[in-house]
């Protein structure tokens, strides 16, 4: 008989604030999430504007910069619930 041990995952850093779900900011939560979705959607279609090749229209590329503040802005969001 054969026993396997699972090692801990080492890739979850233990200095990272955990985020804690409660009924007062589950609105919150799924409002960032959300955003979250669309956002990672506008994303993809962007690269899928590029043809896979990372070269992006003046115009896209200014969008995709608004994308990452916009991320960015969600991260500190989501943070200041934990």
């Amino acid at each position: 008989m054969f026993l396997l041990e699972r090692e801990p995952d080492m890739s979850v850093k233990m200095d990272e604030p955990t985020i804690v779900a409660t009924w007062e900011n589950r609105a919150q939560i799924i409002e960032i999430m959300s955003s979250a979705r669309t956002m990672s959607q506008e994303f993809q279609d962007l690269w899928n504007s590029s043809g896979g090749t990372g070269r992006l229209s003046q115009e896209n590329t200014d969008r995709l910069v608004e994308l990452l503040r916009e991320i960015g802005a969600l991260n500190e969001k989501l943070m200041r619930l934990a």
